[in-house]
């Protein structure tokens, strides 16, 4: 599991309060850089699209950290929300 291998020096991991705490403070960093992408996504700043994955890359990591820790199988729930938003938004 990851969230075995996080800190296995110390014997710890991270407790889901911490993860979802680390995943809301990620996302504020991802509010950040898209406010500074501006509406129309390109950048005023060349580095931002790059830091803007990176950030995007954390929070998909704290995501699997999470579903890992509560057994959920991310795959296949997320491929039945893909459908799900296909099936209304496409018709």
């Amino acid at each position: 599991m990851i969230n075995d291998k996080l800190d296995p020096e110390r014997g710890k991991t991270w407790t889901p309060l911490v993860t979802i705490s680390d995943l809301l403070r990620e996302s504020g960093k991802i509010a950040e850089v898209i406010k500074s992408l501006g509406n129309s996504g390109t950048a005023k700043k060349p580095e931002c699209k790059e830091i803007l994955s990176t950030e995007l890359s954390n929070l998909l990591f704290i995501v699997f950290v999470l579903s890992e820790h509560y057994g959920i199988e991310l795959e296949e729930s997320f491929l039945q929300t893909v459908n799900d938003y296909m099936l209304k938004f496409i018709r």
